[in-house]
């Protein structure tokens, strides 16, 4: 004989309320009841009845019906009583491999309440209690919260993640973690996003923070495990609550101290390298050292010549800035195939006599005199070596400063030069006619 669960014991048996303050000598026939709850009886053998200290014979003295208990010979007044109701034995076999689904677990309804009845407890099931699962399929998890979204494995020591019938993550038989698709990857995270551009779910981590300035969310990096005390690293979105304005912040750690700012990429696009308070006018690099020595440096990887900057524009490569053994060159576009009408400098003394080099100092260096131009006085000679224009300002008023490319008067002072050497030579010819004379 088999049972549903474990077989009864005699703990689990019930004691029935007591009747016998209805007990009057006429009255055959009352109700069964557990803590006031009506309880039936399959049969009179599975009651253990005494009236007035005497065993009951099970359908000789009494018969049950559902929940009532009959009696053949009504009890006496003040008879005293007392019965026992004992658990049914049921015989279901042995079910076969795979018949007992969750489905019919839930339709039993099968309760944390029942099993601690049953005598599963926490402690019993945490001890090792298993649940062997099919695998399941992303269409029908094998184990779910609703008819499509659950669990599944699709692999040998993996985990799907299932949702509307769509794997939409899972943890690979290696521990990383893949959202967005089922390709193994090097990285303990893959997140894998949708096709349209700028989608929100196009591959996009959100980390939250505070909303104040300074208390952003950081995501923190370290090859150092322990990290949460060491932090080697971390990238933070700044946000300014009062002009909405989104900015991104690095950090690195020279020791064992919280990370120092040490780039910044301002809301309006500037980079700023070594500080983090932009730049007065329209920058997008700007690059502050904190030292003599700790400019930016571009470096070759061979004493040979090497391009170090290029610049270009919609035309295509309009400078660079080359380097050689012990050497740099900075270089403008030169070449004869983009140029066109080009005619011989002939007044080049005559236009160089019209520069006024001068001495001054700058206002932020009054104690150090210089030779130089007055880039607006330049201008109106040769107005390709300046840029700018004079008593320019911005759209709050504040000055935007002319500048001067003084390689570009090289031209000028080689013409002049030129002119110079052929009027010298042309009277040295002369002087040297008189003297044959």
């Amino acid at each position: 004989m088999a049972y549903i669960g474990t077989a009864p014991t005699a703990g689990q048996y019930r004691k029935l309320d007591s009747i016998s303050s209805s007990f009057n000598g006429s009255t055959t026939t009352f109700t069964m009841q557990v803590g006031g709850q009506n309880v039936s009886a399959g049969t009179p053998a599975q009651l253990l009845i005494s009236l007035g200290g005497v065993i009951q014979q099970p359908t000789t003295d009494y018969t049950v019906s559902t929940s009532s208990l009959t009696f053949v010979t009504a009890p006496a007044s003040g008879l005293s009583f007392f019965a026992i109701l004992m658990g049914d034995a049921l015989s279901v076999g042995t079910p076969a491999d795979g018949t007992v689904s969750t489905a019919k677990l839930a339709d039993a309804a099968v309760t944390t309440a029942k099993l601690a009845d049953a005598g599963v407890t926490t402690a019993k099931l945490a001890s090792g209690l298993t649940v062997d699962l099919t695998s399941g399929s992303a269409a029908a998890p094998s184990l779910t919260f609703d008819a499509d979204t659950g669990l599944y494995s699709p692999a040998e020591d993996t985990i799907g993640f299932v949702e509307g019938g769509v794997e939409a993550a899972r943890i690979d038989s290696s521990g990383r973690l893949l959202v967005g698709t089922t390709t193994t990857a090097g990285a303990k995270l893959h997140v894998v996003g949708g096709a349209t551009a700028g989608a929100v779910d196009n591959a996009a981590i959100f980390v939250g923070g505070s909303g104040t300035v300074g208390s952003g969310a950081r995501i923190y990096l370290s090859g150092v495990p322990g990290f949460e005390t060491t932090r080697g690293a971390y990238i933070e979105g700044v946000h300014d609550t009062a002009t909405n304005a989104h900015s991104l912040r690095f950090a690195t750690n020279a020791s064992t101290s919280d990370p120092v700012e040490r780039m910044r990429i301002a809301n309006d696009g500037e980079v700023m390298i070594g500080h983090s308070s932009a730049v007065t006018g329209p920058q997008f690099l700007s690059i502050r050292p904190t030292s003599a020595s700790a400019g930016a440096s571009f470096e070759g990887d061979s004493t040979s010549g090497r391009t170090m900057i290029t610049f270009r524009n919609p035309n295509g490569e309009v400078g660079y800035i080359s380097s050689s053994g012990s050497s740099t060159g900075y270089n403008t576009s030169s070449d004869y195939r983009l140029k066109e009408n080009v005619t011989t400098v002939t007044d080049g003394i005559t236009r160089l006599q019209q520069l006024k080099p001068s001495r001054f100092n700058f206002i932020a260096d009054p104690d150090k005199t210089v030779d130089g131009f007055i880039a607006h006085e330049v201008q109106t000679v040769v107005p390709e070596a300046i840029h700018g224009e004079k008593d320019a300002v911005d759209g709050n008023g504040n000055p935007v400063y002319q500048g001067i490319d003084q390689s570009k008067l090289v031209p000028l002072l080689t013409a002049a030069l030129q002119e110079a050497i052929g009027e010298i030579e042309s009277l040295k010819a002369r002087v040297a006619a008189l003297e044959s004379a």
